[in-house]
């Protein structure tokens, strides 16, 4: 058994990737990779808010560019606070305490729609958030917005 835990070789054959591994389980070592479709693709793009409120409601949504990869491999997190008054200044990144990842809402063959909803707002409430987007490859990040919801 000891035999087969540190020579073993490995051969994962996913189309269209090949990645042949030799030695422990812990060694990443590579002897051969051939190159993948991924290398092809570029940081998914912010393309709109789509948010809307109602008077409990909170939908946080999104829109981004695929960046070349498909609609599968897309993944979304909205970093998010709420505030029961306009604060004095506006928060950082750092400032959101939630942190949730979001459904996928919509797509074309471009471009996917992310979305969040919550409920029980009350009338009034600031919410700050940003988006955190990713395809296979890369991640993007939107600047810090809010919106309110509606009384």
């Amino acid at each position: 058994m000891k035999i087969i835990k540190y020579l073993s070789i490995l051969l994962i054959s996913l189309s269209p990737i090949l990645v042949i591994s030799c030695g422990d389980e812990n060694d990443d070592t590579f002897i051969g990779e051939e190159t993948s479709p991924s290398q092809n693709l570029s940081r998914p793009e912010f393309d709109k808010y789509l948010t809307t409120t109602t008077m409990s409601d909170v939908s946080l949504r999104c829109r981004f560019t695929n960046g070349g990869d498909t609609w599968e491999n897309m993944k979304c997190t909205v970093h998010w606070r709420k505030y029961t008054s306009k604060p004095s200044s506006t928060p950082k990144a750092s400032d959101m305490n939630k942190h949730e990842s979001m459904r996928i809402y919509a797509t074309t063959s471009t471009k996917t729609t992310f979305d969040k909803t919550h409920t029980g707002f009350s009338g009034g409430n600031y919410v700050y958030y940003y988006f955190e987007c990713s395809n296979s490859k890369y991640t993007a990040k939107t600047d810090v917005t809010y919106c309110i919801v509606k009384r």
